[in-house]
């Protein structure tokens, strides 16, 4: 043994037939030499293993009385017995063939699927046999026993081999039950007793899938392998491999098998079949790197003729009209906007496509009868000498911001005017705006409008072509007046100052509404123009304006005086001593007149005395009201626009002047905020003597 090679290692132990004992280790050694290739290989200790089998191949030969049947049951794997049920008929019948007198037959099974499994296997069956049909050589060592109806018989154990031939999975029908699991384009190779699942190469070598040997998987393996020759990334078990062989179980039939070898798929090739991509029929397709992309192939036209080269799709695709520029080779953008167009057609030159711009206004490339390209008016333009492509109708002004279509705007005074201009209605608008003309038949102001009235605007287009040589419209601007008297101040203070009334609010000046502006009133008890001053650059000046002199309070205050007027102080006259029967003489005593002429000097400083001490009080004192307040002699009243102001208390009282030896008068005086002062009042001041001898006299 240990001069043969490997390979004739493998082939004598498909010729051992010392499987005498035990149908088990039979069914072993069966799939041991199935799997005696890949047993080689791994095990260094093969031979050493092969020895110990033969010698309990020995043994249990010397143990086991069981007889080999000579003749042997032959059947492929698709047709072999499946279970018991199967084969129990076989062995019966191939017993009662072979042998006489057989009445009982029990075959030993162990539930293995020999069908399965190529190569030779052994089945075990006990039979029992009339003792009178066998011969006294074929008796053996077996004992005689007696069945259940008395009868002698003899049990003996046969051998009953099988030989189970290699079916080719993947020839047999779509519908058999072993046929091959491989999902197209995945092709099927057949192995001894089972089967592979390989990706098609792009270019297959000859023969090379009909002896599927060890050489032929290791070759396959070592193999560079583009995309479209392995397995899938996602939707395949082994993924990225060129086969299933050594990634699935070996044997094909098993439930694990024939699930990973359904699951293995290859990439599609789309071109291989028209049914399997939408490219047009002259177009030619062609993988694209990877089988992954979606699409995974490309629709190319020939050469001479442009479009996707997919096939037009009824309803949705547009006619195809490809175009190239005049150069006869770009294409138009028209046609690049729609991806070339479907399928393949020879397309068409646009001689005005890329053809250099018209130098003249309103000039565009046009394609002649002979499909040359020349320069043209373009629609709505006729050529006029002198002025080479114009509108040949005039267009149409149309006002802006002209709601009642009246032509007419109407602001008031503090408005802006804003120019809303005109929209030219033409095909050709554009190029009129260019040369639209705008007219004020008076200047605008700067801001604001502030004076009422109206002015006009016109706007005038140039058609020197036509007669009159323009087109005109115009807008009327009416400006109407405000009330400024109304105005609301802090919004017109920032946009039109010179509206906000000037009046002397202040000074209690009114505002009264004039047509186009305003005048300022003072109220009663004052004098002016009513107007603050106005800026000398504001050209209008309202009406009554003098200078801006506001509004002056020029009423004087009243002073009315209460109490005795004249007031009558009284004063002892000296003269001298006094009898009962009558007084002295005048100028009985020189002593006496002088007393009196001195009294008579001190009158006007006790008349000062008096007023300074009371604060004027003493004034205006009666015997019936002895003791007055300084206000109770006087009262001082203001008539202001706001009404009376009582002054009583800045009242002042004067230093008496005399009127004569025995008479004083007394000023009383007053001014008011404006400076405007009170015409003086007088209180009569009488200084009476009164002789001690006339007072007891009147007694």
């Amino acid at each position: 043994l240990h001069t043969q090679s490997f390979p004739s290692a493998t082939n004598l132990l498909g010729n051992i037939s010392l499987c005498y004992y035990d149908i088990r280790f039979c069914q072993f050694l069966s799939r041991l030499k199935a799997k005696a290739s890949t047993m080689v290989k791994q095990w260094s200790s093969w031979w050493l293993l092969l020895s110990v089998l033969i010698q309990t191949f020995r043994v249990g030969a010397a143990s086991d009385k069981c007889e080999r049947l000579k003749t042997s049951l032959t059947y492929r794997q698709e047709k072999a017995p499946r279970d018991l049920s199967g084969v129990l008929p076989v062995v019966v019948e191939r017993v009662n063939r072979v042998l006489d007198g057989v009445v009982d037959v029990e075959v030993e099974w162990d539930g293995g699927n020999l069908h399965g499994i190529v190569g030779d296997h052994i089945v075990k069956c006990r039979v029992t046999r009339l003792a009178s049909s066998l011969r006294d050589d074929d008796m053996g060592e077996e004992e005689l026993d007696t069945d259940e109806h008395g009868r002698p018989v003899v049990e003996q154990c046969f051998h009953i081999p099988f030989t189970i031939l290699d079916t080719n999975e993947c020839t047999l029908p779509v519908g058999h039950p072993m046929r091959h699991q491989c999902h197209e384009p995945a092709q099927c190779v057949n192995t001894i007793g089972s089967y592979e699942c390989v990706c098609p190469l792009l270019e297959p070598e000859p023969r090379m899938m009909e002896d599927a040997t060890d050489a032929y998987w290791e070759k396959l393996k070592s193999q560079h392998r583009s995309p479209w020759e392995l397995s899938l990334t996602t939707e395949s078990s082994c993924s990225q491999s060129a086969s299933t062989y050594g990634c699935c179980p070996a044997f094909g039939h098993s439930a694990e098998g024939s699930r990973c070898r359904s699951s293995f798929r290859c990439p599609t090739d789309s071109c291989s079949s028209g049914d399997l991509n939408d490219c047009a029929s002259n177009a030619r397709c062609t993988r694209t790197e990877n089988p992954a992309t979606r699409p995974n192939y490309d629709c190319k036209c020939p050469h001479g003729l442009m479009g996707n080269g997919h096939a037009c799709r009824p309803g949705i695709d547009a006619k195809p009209r490809p175009m190239v520029k005049f150069d006869g080779v770009t294409p138009t953008d028209e046609t690049i906007k729609h991806n070339y167009y479907c399928g393949c057609t020879k397309p068409v030159v646009d001689a005005c496509a890329g053809f250099p711009p018209c130098k003249g206004a309103n000039e565009i490339c046009q394609v002649t009868a002979s499909n040359s390209a020349v320069c043209a008016c373009k629609p709505g333009y006729v050529f006029a000498e002198g002025y080479g492509c114009v509108d040949e109708s005039p267009p149409v002004l149309k006002l802006r911001n002209d709601p009642l279509n009246d032509h007419t705007t109407r602001l008031k005074q503090g408005d802006v005017y804003k120019e809303h201009a005109v929209d030219i209605v033409d095909v050709n608008a554009e190029d009129y705006m260019r040369s639209l003309k705008i007219a004020y038949s008076q200047p605008l102001p700067p801001g604001c409008l502030t004076e009422i009235g109206e002015f006009h605007v016109n706007y005038t287009v140039a058609t020197p072509w036509t007669s009159p040589p323009y087109v005109r419209v115009t807008r009327k601007v009416i400006i109407e007046d405000i009330d400024e008297c109304k105005l609301d101040v802090s919004k017109y203070d920032m946009s039109c100052p010179v509206l906000v009334p000037k009046c002397d609010f202040a000074a209690g000046a009114t505002c009264v509404n004039t047509k186009g502006s305003y005048t300022c009133h003072c109220p009663k008890y004052t004098t002016g123009d009513g107007f603050k001053t106005i800026p000398s650059d504001q050209k209008a000046k309202p009406r009554g304006y003098k200078g801006g002199t506001g509004c002056k309070d020029t009423s004087k205050p009243v002073i009315e005086l209460s109490g005795p007027n004249p007031k009558i102080l009284k004063a002892c006259k000296c003269g001298g001593l006094t009898g009962i029967m009558g007084k002295n003489k005048p100028g009985a005593s020189s002593d006496g007149e002088g007393l009196l002429s001195a009294q008579r000097k001190t009158y006007e400083d006790d008349i000062k005395d008096l007023i300074a001490s009371t604060a004027g009080a003493e004034l205006c004192a009666t015997h019936t009201k002895t003791n007055p307040s300084a206000n109770d002699c006087v009262k001082a009243t203001d008539h202001t626009y706001q009404g009376a102001v009582d002054l009583t208390q800045r009242v002042k009282v004067g230093d008496p002047v005399q009127k004569s030896n025995y008479a004083w008068k007394v000023p009383y005086n007053v001014m008011d905020d404006a400076g405007n002062e009170a015409k003086t009042v007088w209180r009569e001041v009488v200084i009476e003597e009164v002789d001690l001898y006339d007072l007891e006299h009147k007694i």
